[in-house]
């Protein structure tokens, strides 16, 4: 082949590749993505109404410019393919640790926090202090508080990665509500209880948690620590896509015996009631869900064969839906309340009189202004 043909043939190709992907940019301008589920989040969209005075504007989240460029890159056409094709040539290629704020160490991905935001904190407690002292205080309940780990603690602890300060969320927590008593978790795991690809601990990992737990409230000796391994395979955590990484699916192991198998959960939102496993959230979109099906905002697990009658409240996030059925044999009667989507005034109606209560949420919740 003569270099003219040779001319022809790879300009013919570069136009041909040019012509595909502007065709390609064209449908997605005319047919935007909403959300991406691999990145379980909404999608930047392109501007609907563009005028000069948005293309002047020096705010971020009204310039069009930057709207369009934000769009533009959210919008990229085969964007996961090539996402997968950036983050495997930094990694295995150039050998770097740390990818768009994910790293990776021995098979674990954790998404790098370099410090808490003290304002977004300040809120949090400052929410459930308020729910304290408007809903709880003088009801002579048991009041108790912990701040749950999240993974980048022990994964910058064991590696040298950058780490926010956790002892002034524990501290923050602490003050915040000074007549509950907190239990501090952070030596009673290790990297090795939270899943590869997920934020999430796991729940046969959590025996040192429930015994620090149990002990502090005093319900450690209604506890058998007598359960059932169970798997379910193709487990795929949260940084399974996110992280772009795609690695192998894992593993949910989840625990059981005849009081959990008895046990119901009552959803108040939906007035259904169901088992305290959700086999058919673990195929959805995010397999979590598993346990007490997912993100709801206020749940009663009832447990007929209690040899108490002793009520607990848990104000948790998603890391309390494993944890919350390791509890389930202290008590006749879990409720479990997420206030991330419960009106405060839900409260009101809600009778705190001589029950534990139990304030537990993870430090990633505690670092957003999540609550309502």
């Amino acid at each position: 082949m003569n270099n003219k043909i040779k001319n022809i043939v790879v300009t013919s190709v570069f136009v041909a590749f040019l012509a595909f992907f502007a065709v390609m940019s064209g449908f997605k301008i005319l047919n935007p993505t909403e959300s991406s589920a691999a990145e379980r989040r909404p999608l930047a969209q392109f501007p609907d109404d563009i005028t000069w005075a948005g293309v002047v504007d020096k705010d971020a989240e009204k310039n069009v410019i930057k709207k369009f460029e934000s769009a533009s890159v959210d919008q990229f056409p085969f964007r996961e393919f090539f996402r997968n094709i950036k983050v495997n040539f930094q990694m295995n290629v150039l050998g770097l640790k740390e990818n768009n704020g994910y790293a990776v160490e021995d098979g674990y991905i954790a998404k790098i926090e370099p410090e808490f935001t003290k304002e977004n904190i300040e809120y949090s407690v400052g929410r459930l202090s308020l729910i304290y002292n408007r809903f709880i205080k003088g009801k002579g309940a048991n009041v108790y508080s912990a701040v749950v780990p999240d993974k980048n603690y022990y994964f910058a602890k064991d590696y040298g990665y950058p780490s926010p300060d956790y002892e002034m969320m524990a501290e923050m927590m602490k003050n915040g509500l000074p007549d509950a008593k907190y239990i501090d978790l952070f030596e009673s795991l290790e990297l090795s209880d939270y899943y590869y690809a997920d934020t999430h601990w796991s729940q046969p990992c959590l025996d040192e948690v429930v015994k620090k737990i149990s002990g502090e409230m005093g319900f450690k000796d209604r506890l058998s620590f007598n359960y059932t391994e169970k798997t379910l395979e193709n487990f795929k955590g949260v940084y399974h896509a996110q992280s772009a990484l795609y690695p192998k699916p894992e593993k949910l192991t989840y625990l059981t015996n005849d009081i959990l198998d008895g046990a119901t959960v009552y959803d108040y939102e939906t007035g259904e009631t169901y088992g305290i496993y959700n086999f058919e959230a673990f195929e959805g979109s995010d397999g979590y869900d598993f346990f007490l099906s997912g993100t709801r905002s206020y749940l009663r697990i009832d447990n007929p064969n209690a040899t108490t009658d002793k009520e607990l409240v848990m104000f948790r996030d998603s890391f309390g839906a494993s944890l919350a059925p390791l509890f389930v044999e202290g008590y006749k009667t879990i409720y479990l309340i997420d206030i991330r989507s419960l009106p405060m005034s839900t409260l009101m109606a809600f009778d705190f009189s001589n029950k534990d209560v139990l304030f537990i949420y993870s430090s990633l919740v505690l670092n957003q202004k999540a609550f309502k």
